[in-house]
């Protein structure tokens, strides 16, 4: 047996056979996001990379890790522990500050240095919001990084109403919009909410760090670092004027509180005038929105300004984690994917002519039969990857439209605080806490169900007792220490 496995192998290797050498080839383990539909012709995508990256003689293959939406966090969490995921998007998880504390990712400043020099120049200034004690422990994906609130609004229904869209500026002439529109369309709700009653979208506010603005810089041109309660500015007493007038007026759905679907699922199905939502600009939230919602759109901006933050920076930072045996390869392929184009249409669009095609316009639409249910690839998944804005644009959009995002990263206002990562460790048990209360009344308050004035300050004195002025004491002290350096 010795023998004849001996005059095999001596064989493959004078006719020049790669079955045993492909055993011997590199593979990382990427996570991907399942969302929309099942992709269920992922290996051909997964074939189609690999076959690039061997054209591109990079020395090693790629294999996707699905994972569905629901199990995302509690499934990369697992692969984390065990050293089972080479690359992953530290998205609808823990914060990458935290996962940097708890020794789940790696420092890979010097790695990028050496193979992703193209991210660096890339993100640029941006690379610093996920620097933490001065190692960088991620990258974050091209996006419009600043955000400014918007209202979406059906085009039918304004028109029929009498409403210019360039007339609403903000919510008091937001408020006179949706009297006319009320006035044609009585049983209509105006302003949708989502699932537990959220119906604003924050803008204008540093979080620093959580999810809730449990402590937080107001924006303004003065550049101030100091720390407040989001809930005892004039900014959020007067959402609640606002949100006590809409339900007196009967702009709000039935029984807010207990909605189930997202906020433009009842705009996309008509049961409601529009919804709140925050984009880098008008132009570009009526691209995204009019696609997903399959309705003509107007849109108006109903804030001044758009920031960007670290929070909005790092949502979807791609990270390598402490455990991986292939670090060096996970940051080489991260490059490709933020510089080549072929790669980026790959992961975020399919495979051309099977999944889509290219319009004589040069942007693309679904190969003929199918749509984003159907497709074997999804579609709609483009921004979780590391650079969407070199993949092309799916129709409606301009073949150029991705430039106006790039644009807005490079014109867009800047918190003083970006670049700053919050550790919450010394008060996490607050967080935890507040975070409860503020999810027990924020809704209600906004949406004007009860006494709001009893409500509020009880509102209030909940959120001293679960020690919010601890979380805004250690912020302001960390935020000081940082831009003190």
């Amino acid at each position: 047996m010795k023998k004849w496995m001996a005059i095999l192998l001596t064989v493959a290797m004078l006719l020049g056979m790669t079955s045993f050498a492909a055993a011997e080839v590199e593979t990382i383990e990427v996570g991907y996001l399942l969302a929309m539909n099942a992709a269920e012709e992922r290996d051909l995508v997964q074939q189609a990379i690999n076959d690039l990256l061997d054209e591109k003689g990079m020395g090693f293959h790629v294999n996707l890790v699905c994972i569905d939406f629901a199990s995302w966090g509690t499934q990369i969490n697992l692969m984390l522990a065990d050293g089972s995921i080479d690359l992953f998007n530290a998205c609808f998880m823990s914060s990458v500050p935290v996962l940097a504390d708890n020794g789940s990712i790696a420092p890979i400043g010097d790695l990028l240095n050496e193979y992703g020099k193209d991210i660096l120049n890339i993100l640029g200034d941006y690379i610093a919001c996920a620097t933490i004690g001065g190692e960088i422990y991620g990258t974050p994906k091209i996006d419009a990084y600043a955000t400014t609130s918007l209202f979406f609004m059906d085009k039918k229904m304004a028109d029929d109403a009498g409403v210019d869209p360039e007339s609403i500026t903000d919510l008091a002439t937001l408020t006179e919009a949706f009297k006319k529109v009320k006035a044609v369309y009585p049983d209509l709700t105006m302003v949708a909410n989502g699932n537990g009653g959220a119906w604003w979208t924050m803008s204008g506010v540093d979080v620093l760090g959580t999810e809730d603005p449990l402590g937080c810089l107001m924006l303004n041109e003065s550049g101030d670092l100091k720390v407040v309660n989001y809930y005892e500015s004039e900014e959020f007493k007067t959402l609640m004027e606002y949100g006590k007038l809409w339900n007196e007026l009967g702009f709000f759905m039935k029984d807010p509180l207990n909605a189930q679907d997202g906020a433009f699922s009842y705009l996309s199905n008509g049961q409601a005038f529009g919804a709140t939502g925050a984009y880098c600009s008008e132009a570009v939230g009526e691209s995204v929105q009019e696609k997903g919602n399959g309705r003509d759109l107007y849109v108006a901006q109903i804030s001044p300004d758009a920031w960007a933050t670290t929070n909005l920076v790092t949502a979807m930072t791609w990270c390598v984690p402490a455990l991986s045996d292939h670090k060096e390869a996970a940051v080489k392929f991260l490059n490709e994917l933020y510089v080549n184009p072929e790669l980026a249409n790959l992961v975020c669009n399919g495979i051309e002519g099977k999944h889509y095609v290219v319009t004589e316009e040069g942007n693309i639409d679904f190969a003929e039969g199918l749509d984003a249910f159907t497709t074997g690839w999804p579609s709609g998944m483009g921004t979780f990857w590391p650079n969407i804005t070199i993949s092309r644009p799916w129709k409606p959009d301009a073949a150029d439209s991705y430039d106006a995002w790039l644009a807005a990263n490079e014109t867009c206002k800047k918190s003083p605080a970006l670049g700053f990562a919050f550790d919450a460790f010394n008060v996490s048990d607050e967080i935890s806490a507040c975070s409860s209360v503020v999810d027990q009344y924020v809704n209600a308050l906004l949406l004007a169900q009860g006494d709001t004035e009893a409500l509020y300050a009880e509102f209030l004195e909940a959120l001293r007792d679960a020690g919010i002025d601890s979380i805004i004491e250690e912020k302001q002290a960390q935020l000081d220490a940082w831009a003190a350096i």
